[in-house]
């Protein structure tokens, strides 16, 4: 099995971070914070915009010490209303009965009247006049040129927590809710700050914060100029957001991160407004990753738990099995944790273990809300013994709705593309082949074989897919199972032009986006 060998460094929060929480268990486990709401893609949108506030390596951990400092998060409230909220520029560009000298002054009344109807004779989008000559087609052409870099165009969220494919800095966004115009932790959650931090506290640090600024933060790009042109930059509004908490000093899966963000945007041949993609599917295989080590730990195992994956898309009941039993595992595990979590802190509380000594109810209950800074106590009313508060304490952590990691895992492995699901069959541990290139465009930088390929793929994020890896994973398999999945496998790769066989003993993964591919 894959062997890890870090040594945890506990770090304690950053002031006032874990304040409004109403318990502090998997936030002391994993972080601060994982939310269902926040999709992958959303996680590297909010490390980017953390990125393009305070440049990677800028505020650094230490041993002793937890990063601290607030970032800002533009609100670029007038650039998304054009974008996503106006219903008249369209309208008006191609309405017949409106002459074309008129359009201009037509459109800025209709679209006054649509942002601040109770402020008649105020024309919030004054700053246009000038950019664009009052030219409603020169206007229209860059709101649709910028709208079509829209992230997650199936969903019809509002319109202040919209996205764009961020390929400079004028182009991000923060999530805020319209009316009070303050941030919003929905969409926003944290996860993209612990991976902000993450990256932080690699040993790479440094290269993956260049490599972000030239191909994702870089001002000359030309849709963050178009992003800028139509901006309110004189009466742009920005959240002051306080930097979230990652709870370990460093970890190898750090640097793994690092070191995936950094193949990829050296990627030069991949767009840059592609790099969304691959990046957000290979920041949730990591986090899995994460997840797997965290729990590993806790549970004192020498070994991390594998992530087997079905590569026949359910053709392979067998394989198809594997998956869904490896996430049902990875889920188990995450709750396994937490009450180990909760009882070994406990253990080490002479108040508590004095209380459940001499049956003081009380001075039990004070310590459950000291431990875990439960600021719910009521929730454990029915509990009447010391002895039953740690399980009530544990069902309510592994129980509630944010930031649990179980009730977490299911639906971002799905969204990052590492599990389907289907009708009357379940959810199971799957690559689609977009998570397929990822992996190809982190871990390829030359052609290698096949085996090698799985070797580095194993090793690196515990993945097990053929035969060789399975058995180093379990000892004794099922082999044809997993020599089919690997068949599966090669096959995928070569209708995505990712391989190339040159014999039948010899087949070869290739990154078509490094260069040249040929095989010597």
């Amino acid at each position: 099995m894959v062997e890890y060998n870090d040594d945890i460094v506990r770090l304690a929060p950053p002031p006032d971070v874990l304040d409004n929480i109403d318990m502090e268990v998997q936030e002391r486990i994993y972080g601060h914070r994982f939310v269902q709401e926040q999709e992958p893609y959303m996680i590297v949108l909010e490390t980017l915009a953390a990125c393009a506030s305070v440049r990677l390596g800028e505020c650094r951990a230490t041993k002793e010490a937890h990063e601290s400092f607030s970032y800002e998060l533009p609100h670029r409230r007038k650039m998304r209303f054009l974008l996503f909220k106006d219903s008249h520029l369209e309208k008006i560009v191609n309405e017949d009965t409106v002459a074309d000298n008129e359009k201009w002054p037509e459109w800025k009344k209709r679209i006054n009247e649509q942002y601040s109807p109770r402020e008649d004779s105020h024309d919030s989008f004054k700053y246009l006049d000038e950019v664009f000559s009052m030219d409603i087609g020169a206007l229209h052409q860059c709101v649709r040129i910028l709208k079509s870099r829209e992230l997650d165009v199936m969903h019809n969220r509002r319109w202040t927590s919209r996205f764009l494919a961020v390929t400079g800095p004028d182009m991000i966004c923060a999530d805020i809710k319209e009316g009070s115009w303050s941030p919003d932790r929905r969409f926003f959650g944290r996860g993209g700050e612990i991976v902000y931090l993450m990256l932080n506290r690699s040993r790479k640090s440094g290269e993956v914060a260049e490599l972000i600024e030239d191909r994702l933060l870089g001002k000359d790009d030309p849709m963050t100029k178009i992003a800028c042109k139509i901006s309110d930059n004189a009466d742009d509004r920005k959240s002051s957001v306080k930097i979230g908490f990652l709870p370990y000093y460093h970890l190898n899966i750090y640097d793994s991160l690092a070191d995936d963000w950094i193949s990829i945007l050296k990627c030069e041949e991949f767009q840059n407004a592609n790099l969304f993609e691959p990046l957000f599917r290979i920041t949730g295989i990591n986090l899995m990753a994460y997840f797997v080590q965290i729990n590993s730990k806790k549970m004192n195992m020498n070994s991390k738990n594998p992530i087997v994956f079905d590569l026949t898309n359910g053709a392979n009941k067998q394989m198809r099995e594997e998956g869904k039993k490896y996430l049902n595992m990875l889920r188990d595990d995450a709750n396994r944790t937490v009450r180990k979590f909760i009882r070994d802190r406990l253990q080490i509380d002479d108040q508590w273990n004095q209380a459940l000594q001499y049956n003081k109810f009380e001075e039990a209950r004070k310590r459950i809300k000291n431990r875990f800074s439960f600021n719910k106590m009521e929730k454990l009313d029915y509990v009447k013994t010391p002895s039953e508060l740690e399980d009530g304490m544990a069902k309510l952590a592994i129980d509630r709705a944010k930031n649990n990691i179980y009730k977490y895992l299911m639906p971002f492995a799905r969204n990052s593309g590492f599990a389907t699901a289907r009708l009357g069959i379940g959810t199971w541990l799957a690559i689609d082949d977009s998570s397929l290139l990822a992996l190809v465009l982190a871990n390829v930088d030359k052609p290698i074989e096949l085996r090698e390929f799985l070797s580095i793929l194993y090793n690196r994020y515990g993945i097990v897919i053929g035969p060789r890896e399975a058995c180093k994973a379990f000892g004794r398999i099922q082999v044809e199972r997993y020599k089919s999945n690997l068949a599966a496998l090669e096959s995928r790769l070569a209708d995505l032009a990712l391989s190339e066989r040159l014999s039948d003993d010899c087949a070869f993964v290739i990154n078509p986006y490094i260069g040249e591919t040929w095989i010597t």
